[in-house]
């Protein structure tokens, strides 16, 4: 996202958003069909990475939003 401006969306969270929403359908599909819910503790296993990345997106938009020196803050005005 260039230019200095703040960053909203990074690919830790976009993956953790997909992710999230692969998991939620496959557990909608384990709640129609017998084969897949013989992998409903994966499809866990698969929204839990899913919310890990989107928290882990969040705390790198923090770090990469917020000024590290106080030359940058400086020079910003």
């Amino acid at each position: 996202m260039g230019g200095g401006g703040k960053q909203r969306l990074n690919g830790e969270t976009i993956a953790g958003i997909a992710l999230v929403f692969m998991a939620l359908l496959f557990i909608w599909a384990g709640t129609m069909n017998p084969a897949w819910a013989a992998i409903l503790v994966a499809d866990y296993l698969i929204l839990a990475i899913g919310v890990g990345f989107i928290v882990l997106g969040a705390i790198t938009i923090g770090r990469s939003n917020r000024p590290s020196s106080r030359s940058e803050r400086a020079s910003r005005y």
